[in-house]
């Protein structure tokens, strides 16, 4: 626990540990374990820790899939954006790929974020940070984007899981 190992002065972090075998991951475990020999509370969130495949286009995820939280017996509102209504991605000739966004139905709590499409491991990180202080689409929704920007394509299926419907469809 803590990532103490059997032998007191021993610790392990990365994919020797639990969570994703990935190598952020395993540097947020490291600066966890050195907070935690220096007396402090080193702690890593692994619901929200991003997974990356560098692909073209490009696939982020973060937090659980719609059918996971099906499976959890939570109820959950869905929000998609195409980047096809994207004007930056249509400028660039990147237009293939999709924003999925999972909240909690009463809550609106952001459960997941899902993309595929240009530069989607760069964009994931504004989901994960809206996991990681529990927010709900409607705060992505109500949050100013830069236009033309790909992540645009983030506030509108957090618009989507929100209310119900983008503003760009």
């Amino acid at each position: 626990d803590h990532f103490r190992t059997s032998v007191p002065s021993i610790y392990a972090i990365g994919d020797v540990v639990r969570g994703p075998m990935l190598a952020h991951k395993a540097e947020e475990d490291g600066v966890a374990t050195v907070e935690i020999i220096a007396g402090k509370q080193g702690h890593v969130n692994y619901a929200t820790v991003p997974s990356i495949c560098y692909t073209h286009p490009e696939v982020a995820s973060v937090g659980i899939t719609e059918d996971e939280a099906k499976e959890k017996g939570i109820k959950v509102k869905t929000g998609k954006f195409s980047f096809m209504a994207n004007s930056r991605a249509r400028a660039v000739d990147d237009a293939d790929g999709v924003v999925k966004m999972i909240a909690d139905a009463t809550t609106d709590k952001i459960l997941g974020a899902h993309i595929m499409g240009p530069n989607a491991g760069e964009m994931i990180h504004e989901c994960v940070l809206a996991m990681e202080y529990g927010a709900s689409s409607e705060d992505l929704a109500r949050t100013c984007h830069g236009h033309p920007t790909l992540s645009e394509a983030v506030k509108e299926a957090a618009l989507a899981t929100a209310f119900g419907k983008p503003i760009h469809m």
